[in-house]
């Protein structure tokens, strides 16, 4: 699930009014967002050596993980 999916969730549990002032918000980060930050956003990961760079910097040791598509689609 992607963060936009996350913030949709939670914005539909809010009342309208809330949901209203979250809007607000948004427009106010739009507004002070400048080009050079557009620029820095990180990348999404392009190849399967970029994703397996990205999990080996929170340093867990996966050497005995296997994976079972059985068992994940019986989740």
């Amino acid at each position: 699930m992607e963060y936009s999916d996350l913030i949709a969730h939670e914005i539909e549990s809010l009342p309208l009014d809330k949901q209203v002032e979250i809007l607000d918000f948004i427009a106010f980060l739009k507004a002070r967002q400048s080009p050079a930050d557009l620029a820095s956003e990180p990348k999404a990961p392009k190849n399967a050596g970029e994703v397996e760079s990205f999990f080996r910097s929170f340093k867990v040791d996966t050497t005995g993980y296997t994976f079972c598509r059985d068992d994940a689609n019986a989740r």
